[in-house]
Order: structure tokens, then sequence, then C-alpha cells
């Protein structure tokens, strides 16, 4: 309620505040160099960006070891020039090239500009089309999950703001205040730390821009969700050294399942100031709040003479739990860093975070029920309330020497996080009524719980010291040496465990032609541990960490005109987290072994058509003592995902902007047994984007169509649990520019 009177506060203060000449300079921008208009260049890739280019801007480096983008953060920056910091223009259908700086030469993609406006649902939305990436519970979830390069992200420890405060997420990551969204795949995601091997999604948050910022939002879909946003950025003082940047939202939420109508609150602050020329500051706070109706979950059923008997897809929008259902969950982010350049080569910087997070929820599912009928359905409902804290401190010195002939870029740093968990209260209830999963009755809420447990605080901390180096051997070749201790100690329900990591890492990056990389990278590292699903025996229990490496060599091109590509082969090896089949207890079994490739093409034909391609081939398996898992492929890992959009800019209405695309998966086991398998899937996908100028502000409007042809399909199998596809849907955007 708190967010939603500022908001409206807010508009109201502003509209009046805008006058016709305050909008001369942003008119005066709208000629490109080429002579073309904003509402020629602009729209094409807000549209694109929703449904294809997202996975097509990608690049060969990743992010500093353990730290936040050092050249976004630059641009950023109090005093940056006004074009620097901008989110309005990106080029979503190109390949960045080069190396961030002490980066490790991997994949990395971004999703920036129209592409973040368009995902109002948060990270996962935005992040759906780019290689690789595949959804691991049921679409519309409040904690939409995701798997990278066949690995799901970590919650607690593959979330990162700026590169640095994991966030301890509990439901899925806003992006109202983000700049940019960074997907850094493989090892990038273990210079980071105690992360897992798949891949880091780093939020870089927004700043104000020397340009005064003054935008609303509005949004509606045919679920009856609507939305409502505002993004304003001012500067201040005599030379514009501080900034406030200011975002706020509300939403009505539908996700489609009928009787699930909720709510949700964002709002964030993000600050900069040059103290100094030498001395700057930056801060960010944000809290967003989401409250709503858990759809039940269908269980898997037993086995019979060794197969699993799948069903059919379940109506996805017939509610199978009640709505007396309920979540709710909010969570506090706050970060402060300072950066000092000692002198022309060489600064520091430090900084530090807390990410606060609290959750109640229902987690309602359905069990042995008749396979063909859907009648006869077990229902249970598993009650809990959680709080996760994570702690995160930071300090590095970074400096740029010559020795002999070789320039370096050296990084030294320490860092020491902390991630607690709290599960005071947890119960498990199971209904008198049985549950219809193809013609569902009304469940009355369950009785109060006889009986109920608490875990004891369970808490990983960990200290890093690390060192890398960027050595430019010649022009064209530049060579990665790193290596980082970390000293990880656990108190797992009363478990205690430590344990010391050493790990080396290398790179390379060569320039074989004008526009053409090769790259390669490994590095080992320590990744947290799986968290015990809620149907288990021993449920929300932390796993101990456990050690990953990762091999990656690629290339990367824009040699030819118009036409940017970057494909690599991958190898990692993790520890393997499964339920038994026996005892129904989740624990590390063994490890998995991927090795896969991956592609991402993007392709400007001319002024109006691109083409956007991502696509990944994985194969992945199980090595185990169990011969139950022993050369098994893992459960929920398509063997081959992709998908391909084609976007028009029309040239007889300027500013329209056409695009239409397909995403395919092919099917997956549903079991670590490997004992049934879902089938694949082809969705369609179509938008429209249309930017303008309506008296004298420049709006946009974008008209999304997911699903169009109505496909009902599993989406996802996953810890015992079928993830729900969702039938189609149409999402209005409509954004002022003020």
């Amino acid at each position: 309620m708190k967010v939603r009177f500022c908001l409206a506060a807010a508009v109201a203060a502003i509209y009046p505040a805008l006058a016709p000449a305050a909008l001369a300079d942003d008119a005066a921008q709208s000629q490109r160099s080429d002579g073309t208009s904003v509402a020629q260049q602009v729209a094409p890739d807000a549209s694109a960006a929703d449904q294809g280019s997202t996975a097509s801007k990608s690049n060969v480096d990743g992010a500093q070891p353990g730290t936040s983008q050092p050249p976004q953060l630059a641009s950023t920056a109090p005093g940056a020039p006004p074009d620097a910091a901008s989110t309005e223009t990106p080029d979503q259908n190109k390949l960045d090239r080069g190396t961030t700086k002490q980066s490790l030469p991997v994949s990395k993609e971004v999703v920036s500009g129209a592409a973040l406006q368009n995902a109002q649902d948060g990270y996962s939305d935005a992040v759906k089309n780019q290689a690789g990436v595949a959804p691991s519970s049921s679409k519309g979830s409040p904690s939409d999950t995701i798997s990278i390069r066949g690995i799901n992200l970590n919650p607690v420890s593959n979330y990162r703001i700026n590169g640095g405060l994991a966030v301890a997420g509990v439901m899925t990551v806003p992006t109202e205040d983000k700049e940019k969204l960074e997907t850094l795949k493989g090892a990038n995601a273990l210079m980071f730390g105690v992360a897992s091997p798949a891949g880091i999604i780093n939020l870089v948050t927004k700043r104000a821009t020397a340009a005064d910022i003054n935008n609303f939002s509005l949004s509606t879909s045919s679920f009856g969700q609507y939305y409502s946003a505002i993004d304003i950025g001012r500067r201040f003082g005599e030379d514009k050294s501080a900034g406030v940047r200011i975002n706020a939202a509300a939403s009505h939420l539908e996700n489609g399942v009928h009787y699930t109508g909720g709510t949700s609150e964002f709002a964030s602050i993000g600050t900069d100031w040059r103290m100094t020329d030498r001395l700057t500051f930056q801060g960010d706070f944000e809290y967003y709040k989401k409250d709503t109706v858990l759809q039940a979950t269908v269980s898997l059923l037993s086995p019979v003479n060794g197969e699993l008997p799948v069903p059919k897809v379940p109506e996805p929008r017939n509610l199978l739990s009640g709505t007396w259902a309920t979540y709710s969950g909010d969570t506090k982010n706050i970060q402060a860093r300072a950066d000092y350049v000692i002198t022309d080569n060489w600064k520091i910087m430090a900084e530090l975070g807390r990410s606060d997070s609290d959750r109640d929820r229902d987690v309602t599912r359905v069990g042995k029920y008749n396979p063909v009928t859907g009648a006869g359905g077990v229902v249970t409902v598993a009650e809990s309330d959680q709080s996760l804290i994570n702690t995160f401190v930071r300090a590095e010195l970074n400096g740029h020497f010559l020795t002999w002939l070789f320039r370096h870029d050296l990084t030294i740093g320490a860092a020491q996080s902390q991630r607690e968990t709290l599960t005071p209260f947890q119960a498990s209830v199971t209904l008198t009524q049985a549950q219809n999963i193809f013609d569902p009755i009304t469940l009355n809420p369950p009785p109060a719980p006889t009986t109920s447990t608490a875990l004891a605080p369970q808490i990983s901390k960990d200290l890093g010291l690390y060192a890398y180096d960027t050595v430019g051997v010649t022009h064209d070749f530049k060579a990665l040496l790193g290596f980082r201790r970390t000293n990880a100690n656990e108190n797992l329900s009363g478990n205690q465990s430590s344990a010391i990591v050493n790990s080396p890492a290398g790179g390379f990056l060569w320039d074989v032609l004008p526009k053409t990389t090769i790259f390669g990278s490994y590095m080992k590292g320590l990744e947290d541990g799986a968290v015990a699903p809620v149907n288990a025996a021993n449920p929300n229990e932390v796993q101990p960490p456990g050690v990953s490496s990762q091999t990656e060599i690629g290339l990367k091109s824009t040699f030819i005109e118009g036409l940017s590509f970057s494909g690599s082969y991958f190898y990692i090896s993790r520890v393997n987290a499964v339920l038994d089949s026996v005892t129904n207890i989740f624990s590390n079994n063994g490890y998995i072994h991927f090795k896969g490739q991956e592609a991402v093409i993007a392709y400007d034909i001319n002024r109006q058509w691109t083409i956007n391609a991502a696509g990944q081939h994985l194969d992945a398996v199980q090595v185990s003592d169990d011969p139950k898992l022993d050369n098994f492929v893992p459960e929920n890992t398509p063997h081959f995902l992709g998908n391909i959009f084609v976007t028009h800019h029309t040239p007889f209405v300027p500013g329209l902007t056409l695009t239409a695309g397909a995403s395919y998966v092919t099917s997956r086991f549903v079991n670590p047994q490997d004992q049934g398998t879902i089938p694949g899937y082809l969705l369609l996908s179509c938008s429209s984007g249309y930017e303008t100028w309506f008296r004298g502000y420049r709006t946009s409007f974008q008209l999304l169509a997911d699903n169009i042809a109505n496909k009902r399909y599993w989406n996802s199998a996953q810890q015992g649990t079928y993830g729900t596809g969702m039938d189609r849907s149409v999402k209005l955007i409509m954004k002022v520019n003020m």
C-alpha cells in the first residue's frame, strides 16, 4: 500500500513540473548520425529485445573476478557523460568484442533497455531466450527458477547485485531498477567465490544521468494482471557530482491460474557521489514484496515395473490447491561501495552489503492419482516459515603496469560472505479430500498441524583471498592467470565442517583475425550445497558444499558485415544432489559431468530485417557408486534447446516493429533413474512495438503474445514434481519518457 501511494504521489508531482522547453535537448537527440529518427531506430530494438535478441547480445568476456563490472560501473559513475548511462537505445543485435579487465574469457549474454522494460515478471522473463536457459518450475510461480547449461541456479548465491552481494532469493528478482542484466556463464560463475558453475545472474543497477529522467509505465495482460511503475533520476550540485535514481512499481498479480490473484510492490533508490576527483561512493537499497496464492504441483507417481507413468498435462488454469494456499514473501537488499584512485594506474575498492528475505508459504502437492482419469489424488500441504540472510564484504586493489614487453592488469582482493537460513516452523498435513488433477474440486483449508518441527540454523561462511592477472603477451594475444583460496565453514543443522579449497584459473584470448577471436578458460571452485525440497524426508536442509570445475573453448566473430557469431564447447563437473528413490532423503551422491556446445547468432540482413538465434546441445551423465544413478542422464536435462526470432522494421509505418519466433526444447527424463520422460515442446511467440511522440513526450507501446498456438505442455520435471506451462497470454505495455 505504501508503495502504491508513493507511486501515485510521485507521478502527480512530476507531471505539472514538466515543460515543453525541457524536451528541447531530447528532441535534438532524436536525430541520429545517419539521419534516421528515434522512432525508426529505437522501436525496432524494443520489440526485438523482448522476443529474440536477449539471446543475441553476447560477449566472450566475463565479470571481473568476484567484482562488479568496472567498465559498466565507470560508465554510470558520478559525472559520466550523458550517453554513458543511457538505457533507452541498446544495440541488442550486435555481439560485443573484447574483454572486461581481469575478465575470464568465457560466454556472457546481456539484456538491457527495452528487454528489461518488457520483463515485468522479473529476471526469468528477461533471460528466457538466452542460449542454454531452461525453466525449472511451473510458469508464473512466485519464485520462477531456471537452469543454465543443465544446472539449476542456486537461489542464495547465483544472483548478484553489481557483481557483489548475493541476493537471498525467495522470489523472482525484479528488474525495474536494473540498467542491464548479465548472464555470466561457466567459469566466470566460479570466479565469484562460492557459486554454482551454471552461471551468475548479475543485476547492474541504474544510476542518475546528466539529463533528468522521468519515465512512467503501465501494462496489462489477458489474464487480468495490471501494473504501473515510475523511474525518476536527478543529479545535484554545481558540478552535478551527486545523483539519485528512484524506481517504484505496484501490480495486481494474475498468473493465469484461476483464483490465484495477489499483489506485488517494489521500491528502490540508487545513489552516487563524486566526493573528489579520486574518491567516489555508490549505494543501493531495494525492497520488494509479493502476496499471492500458490498453485498445487503434480507429483511423480511410483514406477511400475521400472517405468514411471507420466500423465497428460492438466488444464493449467484450473486451481488444484485452494485460495488458502498462500505465499507471502519480502526482500530487502542494501549495498554500499567506495572507489579511490591512488594514482593513474592504481585504485582500491571496498564494499559491503546485506540481503534479508522472509517467506511464509503453503506448498501443495497432489500425488498417487490415477494417471488416466486423474482421480484419487492424495493432497499434501507443507507449511513453512523461513528467513534468509546474506552478508557480503569485499576489498580490492587493482593496478596496471609493465614488465619488459608484457602488459599487466592485476587484481588482488579479499571477500567474505555468510549465508544464513532459519526455518523456525515447518509442518506437513495430508487432506482427507481427494483431488482429481483433470477435474479438480474445491478443497477445504487444511486443519492445523498437530506436530511441527524447527530446523537448527543453517549457516555457511566463506573467506576468499584471490589474485588475477590479465597479461598482454602481444597485441593479439592475452592470457589470464588466477588463483583463489577459499576457507569455507559450515554449520548445517548442528553438523559443523570446514574446508580449504584452492582454485586455479587460466584463460586466453587470441585475435586470429581483426574481428575474430578464439578464447578458452579453465576454473575450479567451491559451490554452495543444494537445498532439500519440501517433499523430501529432510525438507529445507542445506547440503554440504562441493567442488566444481569447468573448461571452455570457443570462437567469436563479427568478420562478416552484419553477422555476429559466438560459439563454444564446455565441460563441467559438479556434485550431484538428488532424492534417494528408496529413503526419499535428499543428499549429495556422486558427480554429474556435462559436455555441451552452445551458439548465438545475430544477422542484420538489411535495415528492415534481423534474425536472432541461440541454441545448445548438451550431453550429461551421472557418475555414482549407486547403480540406480550411475551412467544415467540427470532429470530435467534437455539434449537440445534453442530459439529463433525474425524482426522486421517496417519502412511504411515509422516506429513500427514486428517480431515472430519459436522456442524448442527436447524431451527430458523426469527423475535421476531415467524411468520416464516428458515430451519436448515448440512454443510460438510474436510481438509488435511502436514508438512515437505524443504531446511532446516520447511514448512507446509493446504488444507481446506468448504461446500463441496455446500449446499444453510440461515445462519441467524437477525433484519429484512436474512444472506446468501456461496457456496463451497477451501483454500490452505503454511507456512514456518524459
